[in-house]
């Protein structure tokens, strides 16, 4: 993973940690979130380094499947006005304890996401006060 960016990322509304220290992907904290699909709600761990997809959850998804999230804290659902620009399914956001919003999307085997920044410059600052060269 080492061509990867570990990110760290909040509730955009209650704007508490989403990171969990208790369960790992590649030596790293994973994001946790509720999910819920087709009348079943769980628990997703998704791998919190930009671009990878692997993820431990507590109800199957199968693929196409668009799920709903929400934070495990105040409850709230996580979903962006924006939409997938590959399948159309919501987006999901993220805030970044570093600045700007990570958004992900909602449909099973669609890897598309970006982030937004509002501030860039002051985000790549943070970032290359974190990571050094990248």
């Amino acid at each position: 993973m080492e061509k990867y960016i570990a990110i760290q990322v909040k509730c955009p509304e209650c704007g508490k940690s989403l990171m969990n220290p208790y369960v790992t992907i590649h030596d790293k904290p994973t994001i946790k979130l509720n999910i819920e699909h087709g009348g079943q709600r769980g628990v997703i761990n998704l791998c919190a380094f930009y671009g990878c997809t692997e993820h431990t959850g507590s109800i199957a998804q199968e693929k196409g499947t668009i799920s709903r999230f929400s934070c495990p804290h105040c409850e709230a659902e996580l979903i962006s006005t924006h939409t997938c620009k590959e399948c159309e399914a919501p987006m999901v956001p993220f805030a970044m304890e570093k600045g700007g919003v990570l958004h992900m999307c909602s449909r099973r085997g669609c890897n598309s996401h970006y982030l937004n920044f509002q501030n860039l410059s002051d985000a790549l600052r943070k970032m290359y006060n974190e990571f050094g060269y990248f």
